[in-house]
């Protein structure tokens, strides 16, 4: 049971809540006053839409009431005894319009988000959007949607809503299905031929035999090559160590033959030749001694040449330095006569003095300046203090007449202009002392530089003259150095010369000794390489016989090799055919074991096929007959006349037809029915679709339902849905403009208000 709603700023409502109970709950009010909107907000809350926006007659934005960020709907109902809380909001932002939406069970949130809630919902009460709106919410002006389709579409909708429509689509699909298995079974047949079946089998049977007899050749070459291989090894392995004997014997016979031949060669070097080391040893010790000697000669020229390099470098720095005092007394000179042009007669303390005076002269003129310039700046003032009129004298308060005060101004003028005249005449002697004082400053300083220079080029002129003795001392000391140094010298390459000629000497006995030592070790190797020679057994007819040997079995093992290689190839030749033909032979029983599955599968398909439809067509009766009871149990709650006594729902191969019973036979309602019976008929349609489809839910929505309907059937109406409705309906909602329609019985009621013009929000008051 719906128990309550509240909208803020849906459509036309600011902030509106309506508690509901069981029974008929009314809504009454003017066109545009806010009734449709409240069943929509109903529609909203429990599925997210609603059918003007399903049908896009509205879009999202156009819900929020005008000027408002955001709309909400609440909606609390009952089931099964929880209390449930749906709230969905549609908010606007500059991105576009969302919306958000969260489910409560007493209080508790179970879930969030649209899709999510609307799904909670429908398996909740086992409704969905497509039958709330079709057997439950009939809309303003739609209450009669039924029986205004043509018979086609009217056979869809109400197979949809009954939800026969799943086993006509089903049955459609099987159709479809069994189509594609025949086409896919001929398609099969058309590539399948027993003839080829049987003529694979047969291949297969002779290409197995072929396959058998190419593995028992294998076998066989496969151990004849074995056995030849093994033999050509054996041979190959003898064959090599022979050849590694050979290999020796041949390297021995020529170290043999190298050996004698430098034995030969030796001997005839050494051939009346006299070879004594004794003579050796007295040359090496001739040539020690030689050259012990050369070197205290090499080191006393070294102590000469150093020591004559030692006078060298003193007698540069006498040098040197005598240059320089040459050079500074040449710039003393220079300097003195630069120096005494700067003084002019003067000396450095005069300038000094000079310059000092002159600066005392120009701090005391300058004070004198600033203080005149101060003075000057009072006279002006007083100047300015003496105008005509003035009593009293600003500086002393003595009585003052117009006399008094022109002779005073007069006075103060004319020192204003001695002491203008003082100070500009101060100014200029300032600028011409300043001149003189930098001037003055300039030739001491450069004075004092000067002077220094000159004491320091004296110092340097003075100090090279103990110099000139020790020069002419070193220039005779170099001379009797250079003298030895000679002396040594020649005696040194004289001792050279001596030293080379033994050298050659003894090299000479030492190559004769060293090759004597040879052509004895050499001797020595000879006698041991023909030892080894003869100790070496080697036969080259059998190395010989034995390479023919291998050789042929080398051959031997290749053939034998060919010839399995020949069966392999043959094998697999044979095996691969197989392969081929029982890839080919599977596929042809496949495809016969496929086209049997086929033609049972599209068998038993016929067979579901059939079972739907009886199944269709035994529910559809089935439920138009629940339907049918429900409508004549509800039909005189309706209808206030006699003339019809009954009404149904009939049943064809192509339509549902709405019939209506006069006592006697049963008419088409469209060719009897005036506006009001249809109108009558509808409402019992609808109430009975509630009561079959809905049973647990028992909800029943109303817009509108007094369209077409004269006075007597209004108020019948309204009696059936105070007192009678609430007996088969638990809960239902009427919204209605007719006043006439208000009546004290129902469960709550309400009337809403507006003032459109102004486009003012809806106003609720409980009737």
């Amino acid at each position: 049971m719906i128990k309550s709603i509240r909208l803020i700023n849906w459509r036309s409502h600011s902030d509106t809540k309506l508690e509901f109970r069981q029974g008929t709950n009314l809504l009454v009010g003017i066109m545009g006053a806010g009734k449709s909107s409240i069943l929509e907000g109903i529609s909203f809350a429990l599925f997210g839409t609603f059918p003007a926006l399903e049908r896009r007659k509205l879009k999202l934005d156009n819900v929020v009431r005008l000027n408002e960020p955001k709309a909400t709907v609440m909606l609390e109902f009952e089931w099964d005894g929880p209390i449930y809380r749906v709230e969905r909001s549609i908010e606007r932002s500059k991105k576009g319009t969302s919306s958000s939406a969260e489910l409560y069970r007493n209080n508790s949130l179970i879930e969030h988000g649209s899709v999510a809630v609307t799904s909670a919902i429908s398996s909740l009460m086992a409704l969905d959007y497509d039958l709330f709106t079709r057997a439950i919410y009939a809309e303003q002006n739609n209450l009669d949607y039924f029986l205004n389709l043509d018979p086609k579409n009217r056979k869809e909708e109400i197979d949809a809503l009954l939800g026969l429509d799943k086993f006509e689509a089903a049955r459609a699909n099987i159709v479809m299905v069994i189509h594609r298995i025949q086409s896919k079974r001929k398609t099969l047949e058309e590539r399948f031929s027993k003839e080829k079946l049987m003529g694979l089998e047969t291949r297969e049977k002779t290409q197995a035999e072929e396959a058998a007899t190419a593995e028992l050749s294998l076998k066989e070459s496969s151990l004849a090559y074995e056995a030849q291989a093994k033999l050509a090894q054996s041979l190959s392995s003898h064959l090599e160590t022979m050849r590694k004997t050979k290999e020796q014997f041949e390297r021995l016979d020529k170290e043999a033959i190298r050996l004698s031949t430098q034995q030969e060669s030796l001997r005839k070097e050494l051939e009346g030749k006299a070879v004594d080391e004794a003579s050796l040893k007295q040359l090496e010790t001739r040539l020690s001694s030689l050259t012990e000697e050369r070197s205290k000669l090499n080191s006393s020229m070294k102590s000469a040449e150093d020591q004559a390099s030692t006078l060298s470098k003193e007698a540069g720095s006498i040098e040197a330095k005598l240059k320089a005092a040459s050079e500074a007394s040449a710039k003393l000179a220079t300097t003195r006569a630069e120096l005494a042009s700067l003084l002019a007669g003067k000396t450095i303390e005069t300038l000094t003095k000079q310059q000092k005076d002159i600066e005392q002269f120009l701090l005391s003129t300058e004070s004198e300046r600033k203080s005149l310039e101060h003075e000057l700046i009072e006279l002006n003032e007083t100047i300015q203090r003496l105008k005509p009129g003035l009593s009293e004298c600003p500086l002393c308060s003595a009585k003052l007449t117009e006399d008094g005060i022109t002779h005073v101004k007069s006075e103060k003028e004319s020192a204003t202009k001695t002491k203008k005249a003082r100070i500009a005449e101060i100014s200029s002697l300032l600028i011409t002392s300043k001149k003189a004082n930098e001037d003055l400053t300039t030739r001491a300083r450069k004075a004092s530089v000067l002077s220094e220079k000159i004491t320091s080029l004296e110092a340097e002129a003075k100090a090279t003259e103990p110099m000139q003795p020790r020069r002419a001392v070193l220039e005779a000391e170099m001379a009797k150095a250079r003298i030895v140094r000679e002396d040594l010298r020649k005696e040194a390459e004289s001792l050279s010369d001596n030293i080379e000629k033994l050298k050659v000497e003894a090299s000479t006995v030492r190559s004769l000794v060293a090759k004597k030592v040879e052509s004895e070790a050499v001797s020595k190797r000879l006698a041991m390489t023909k030892e080894q020679l003869v100790q070496t057994k080697f036969d080259e007819k059998s190395f010989e016989e034995l390479r023919s040997a291998t050789e042929r079995s080398r051959l031997d093992a290749e053939r034998a090799l060919s010839s399995k290689k020949s069966s392999e190839t043959q094998l697999k030749s044979s095996f691969d055919i197989l392969k081929l033909v029982r890839e080919e032979l599977t596929i042809m029983r496949t495809l016969e074991n496929d086209i049997t599955d086929l033609a049972k599968l599209e068998e038993q398909l016929s067979i579901y096929k059939n079972a739907l439809l009886e199944t269709q067509t035994s529910l559809r009766l089935g439920l138009a007959e629940a339907i049918n009871t429900a409508m004549n149990e509800i039909w005189g709650m309706f209808y206030p006349y006699h003339n019809y006594h009954s009404l149904r729902l009939g049943v064809s191969e192509k339509d549902y037809l709405f019939e209506v019973n006069d006592g006697s036979t049963w008419k088409g309602l469209e060719t009897v029915a005036s506006g009001g019976e249809r109108a009558s008929a509808a409402l019992a349609l609808r109430m009975a679709l509630a009561m079959v489809l809905t049973p647990r839910l028992s909800w029943l929505i109303l817009d509108e339902p007094t369209h077409n309907l004269d006075s007597e059937a209004v108020e019948m109406l309204s009696s059936a849905l105070q007192s009678k409705v609430p007996e088969v309906v638990k809960q239902t909602f009427v919204i209605t403009h007719d006043e006439a329609f208000m009546g004290s019985d129902f469960a709550s009621s309400y009337r809403l208000t507006r003032d459109k013009e102004r486009n003012g929000e809806t106003k609720i008051e409980s009737a």
